[in-house]
């Protein structure tokens, strides 16, 4: 991880502020109704830890919510960032500097998750298989994780990048994510991506910060079969999209926008 490119926490945040959180956080509450078994109170003992949070938006609206959160994320800037916006926002928000491949929390909790395609940052079968063992040991017994990861159909890139702007205040950002150029190893099934942030503020003269990160998009089939070979979950279901409720199972329609994994600790 490119910390130097992670210290534009605020920009990042900017970028990927047209999700809807609130959807989201909707369709979280609904996997652990529908598929949690943490006790008769599992919608009262309220604990969620987000992993590869980022700027922990997901955290923050289940604070507002009334579940106890936690933000993890490997850059400390973006913990410290997370942080100032839960401050800001007058929440209570616990956050950790860890790596979602291996970690260990004290607490025990009802939900946990790893949303807006993180995932990818695993690059190995042992990474992927460590995580699913970190998350079952965070986990209550009968708790839910919600994984959110690409669709298959989107495992070869386009041949144009994917560009898009956004604004706030006075911070303008233009992300570029993946580029025509950019290098993929069959074997290891890891792409090079490139992630580039031009940031206007202000008056300023304009920023530009890039970084080549490898990355791997897993396919249906083996998501499962790594899932199943961690041995850390009693059932799981795989759903097109986490925009809708109740959702759709995962096909090959453009009615999945992505492939959503939710699973269930023994």
């Amino acid at each position: 991880m490119a910390e130097e490119f992670y210290k534009n926490a605020r920009a990042y945040d900017i970028a990927f502020q047209d999700r809807d959180f609130d959807v989201e956080c909707d369709f979280m509450e609904w996997c652990v109704n529908k598929h949690g078994k943490a006790g008769k109170d599992k919608m009262k003992n309220k604990s969620f830890i987000e992993l590869a949070s980022g700027p922990a938006r997901h955290a923050r609206e289940m604070v507002k919510r009334g579940w106890q959160s936690t933000a993890l994320d490997l850059s400390p800037s973006m913990v410290a960032f997370a942080a100032s916006e839960a401050k800001r926002e007058n929440i209570k928000m616990n956050t950790i500097v860890g790596d979602m491949a291996k970690f260990n929390t004290r607490k025990k909790y009802t939900l946990a998750a790893t949303l807006m395609e993180s995932i990818s940052h695993l690059t190995t079968n042992e990474q992927m298989i460590s995580h699913f063992k970190s998350i079952a040991k965070c986990l209550a017994p009968g708790g839910v994780y919600v994984l959110e990861a690409t669709h298959p159909m989107f495992f070869f890139p386009d041949d144009e990048a994917n560009t898009w702007t956004c604004k706030a205040d006075d911070l303008e950002v233009e992300v570029t994510f993946g580029m025509p150029s950019d290098k993929y190893n069959s074997v290891t099934q890891v792409w090079d991506v490139t992630t580039r942030m031009r940031i206007w503020e202000g008056n300023n003269p304009v920023r530009v910060e890039q970084q080549v990160s490898p990355v791997r998009w897993y396919l249906a089939q083996e998501m499962k079969a790594l899932v199943e070979l961690s041995g850390a979950f009693d059932k799981y279901w795989i759903y097109g999209s986490s925009y809708y409720i109740p959702p759709q199972e995962l096909d090959d329609t453009e009615d999945s926008d992505a492939m959503v994994f939710v699973m269930r600790k023994k």
